[in-house]
């Protein structure tokens, strides 16, 4: 099978760039299940316009504007709607534009074409109607509050189905009724590609505190995750000011950037409570899984977001944030997960002395969380073979309806 994928975001693995890693999980997963993938996506400053992985993915990132080192849109670690410049904006059409002739050129070579998020679903229309590629879409939620409604409810209609793959949520569910589709009940996918060697940065800093307690935060450094989500980005800085002084051994590593204003505060807290020793930002990383492994409990995850099942699938502890996120899922507070009350502090102190004094309880939610959510979180050679399965089904589907149409006209 050949599967076309439509992305604005994908991983360099020579730059050590992790935006879209979700989307590098389900293209494993399609090449370990014998798929050939070819992905789509824009191209951006000093990045290599084709990359081969693993022989049967090829990454195809286009240019959209002349000369290369002017295009403003896609930056890594940073979202195309976080791109606010005069120059990017004028950019906006000549993506569109030169988007559509990248499918378009590439669309015959597909059986079908996988689209993340419902803007390069619409840019896959015209293949659809050129070449009658069968599209399915996978909304990501950054897309359905960004784009007005109406748009939306065209594009979802005109798909030939929209993969749910964020379980009993209740912003799910409203999703599935407030946009009408075929939808495929299928569950996340991650390659959990781990070496099973903890990294060097890591490992310089524990050679020295090999009893400490690792606490990891992964996530894009943004206004959203602070004020939408209300994940402890920054409250981690002072909480671990008070843990240090009451003498606890931990130490807490952060992976992932994004806004610079954001960062900056950060990495001032850290100096100005002196946390140079027990704070580290590490950056972004290609090869999260490795830093996961070697962690205690997991920071930065959402429901059935990329972070939360990088921590779910190695049977890591997380902490999740009470509120809407979070609430009508199936994590259960100290059974599967911790819940921390947003943007309170003192309770974000106090579970995480909590869990510095029960490892044991600790590592048991983790297992608990792994074993209970397998049937939404798979790896990356289960979930391929359960995607593949339902893309021959609706390919098959094309094949009996254009025999029936062969046979009406006889």
């Amino acid at each position: 099978m050949n599967i076309l994928i439509t992305t604005f975001s994908f991983p360099s693995l020579k730059r050590n760039i992790h935006d879209g890693r979700f989307v590098f999980s389900e293209a494993m997963g399609y090449a370990e299940n014998g798929a050939k993938v070819k992905v789509i996506t824009p191209h951006y400053p000093g990045e290599d316009k084709r990359e081969q992985i693993n022989g049967n993915i090829s990454v195809l990132r286009f240019q959209y504007f002349i000369p290369s080192s002017l295009q403003a849109l896609k930056k890594p670690g940073v979202p195309i709607y976080g791109q606010r410049s005069l120059l990017a904006l004028i950019q906006i059409p000549l993506l569109c534009f030169c988007f559509i002739l990248n499918i378009l050129r590439h669309a015959r070579w597909a059986d079908i074409i996988h689209a993340e998020w419902t803007a390069t679903a619409f840019l896959c229309l015209p293949a659809k109607w050129i070449f009658g590629k069968k599209i399915v879409l996978t909304a990501r939620g950054s897309d359905l509050r960004l784009l007005p409604r109406w748009l939306n409810r065209f594009i979802h209609a005109r798909t030939d189905a929209a993969i749910d793959c964020f379980g009993p949520q209740p912003w799910n569910v409203e999703y599935k009724k407030n946009f009408p589709a075929s939808y495929i009940s299928l569950p996340l996918i991650v390659h959990n590609d781990t070496s099973g060697a903890i990294p060097e940065d890591m490992k310089r800093i524990l050679d020295n505190k090999p009893d400490a307690f690792i606490i990891l935060y992964i996530g894009r450094f943004d206004y959203i995750k602070l004020h939408d989500n209300e994940l402890p980005l920054i409250n981690l800085i002072p909480v671990s000011k008070g843990l240090k002084a009451k003498g606890m051994k931990f130490h807490v590593f952060y992976v992932g950037d994004g806004d610079e204003q954001i960062k900056e505060k950060m990495i001032g807290l850290i100096d100005q409570y002196g946390l140079r020793d027990t704070v580290t930002l590490l950056g972004v990383k290609t090869n999260v899984p490795d830093y996961v492994q070697f962690c205690h409990i997991g920071v930065g995850g959402i429901a059935f977001n990329a972070v939360s099942h990088e921590f779910t699938i190695n049977g890591k502890a997380q902490m999740l944030v009470e509120g809407k996120d979070n609430r009508g899922t199936p994590w259960r507070n100290g059974i599967n997960a911790i819940f921390i009350k947003p943007g309170n502090q003192a309770d974000l102190e106090g579970k995480l002395l909590w869990a510095m004094r029960h490892r044991d309880q600790v590592e048991a939610i983790g297992k608990n969380a792994k074993g209970e959510m397998s049937k939404y979180i798979v790896d990356s050679r289960l979930g391929g073979m359960l995607y593949l399965k339902e893309f021959r089904n609706l390919i098959q589907k094309g094949y009996d309806g254009a025999i029936l149409r062969d046979k009406c006209k006889e």
